[in-house]
């Protein structure tokens, strides 16, 4: 009689998952809205630079569900006759400070936090979408108090979860494992790797990804040609007011 018993607090325990698995690495919801198409862009011989559309942290056109990073997607074009090397990025934050495109999704999130706290320090009004996501463990209890699985009179429920607990703790660290992946890949994908080299009237389309930036300045890029090394410099007006708050 104790295994079916077991068999069903293991059951319970294994149906609250989809409520504690962590935000961190989840997807965004299917019914997100689509990007927002921006299109704003500069010509300086031999770069055309254009920003098509940002995805911010839930806004429209996000993949990931809680990502604390700006997705600016571009479309680069050699203009000239001779190969054409973009050799880095650097997008200008309100201070005319450099950030640099990340290559890791955690450590840009990371670095997003640092920052995010850094502007509040310095009294800039910077605001996310929505508040940060819940913890795991805060979950998992709470999902597992109220199944009703615990009861103080009988002891072979507190036995049980010697069976539970660790089970519940397995698959959730599996489908949080398989959810990073998801998104490593998915940020891999998108990602524009630089240096980038360009053939005569090549262009290509990818993601930079910065940190949480509030009222950026500009988009700047770095390139090297067989004439000469340049800056691209695309003004970022039309991205005022972003990840600050409306006083209005």
């Amino acid at each position: 009689m104790k295994c079916p018993r077991a068999f069903f607090l293991v059951f319970a325990v294994a149906t609250t998952l989809s409520g504690c698995v962590s935000t961190k690495y989840e997807m965004a919801s299917k019914d997100t809205p689509p990007a927002v198409p921006l299109n704003i862009a500069t010509v300086q011989p031999p770069v055309a630079l254009k920003v098509s559309t940002v995805i911010s942290y839930k806004g429209p056109g996000s993949w990931k569900q809680e990502a604390l990073w700006d997705e600016y997607v571009v479309v680069i074009h050699n203009q000239g006759d001779q190969p054409l090397t973009i050799r880095a990025a650097a997008l200008l934050d309100p201070g005319g400070e450099p950030r640099a495109p990340g290559s890791d999704p955690w450590d840009l999130e990371k670095e997003s936090q640092t920052l995010e706290q850094r502007y509040l320090r310095a009294g800039v009004a910077f605001v996310r979408a929505a508040g940060p996501g819940v913890l795991i463990l805060g979950a998992g209890a709470a999902a597992v108090a109220s199944a009703g699985i615990f009861s103080a009179a009988a002891g072979t429920a507190a036995t049980a979860t010697v069976i539970a607990l660790p089970v519940y703790y397995v698959v959730v660290f599996s489908v949080n494992h398989s959810n990073k992946n998801d998104v490593v890949a998915e940020f891999a994908r998108r990602r524009l790797n630089l240096p980038l080299t360009l053939t005569p009237g090549e262009s290509r389309t990818g993601s930079l990804f910065f940190p949480m930036t509030p009222n950026p300045q500009a988009l700047n890029l770095q390139y090297l040609s067989a004439q000469a090394a340049g800056e691209a410099v695309l003004t970022l007006e039309a991205l005022h007011g972003l990840h600050v708050k409306n006083e209005n």
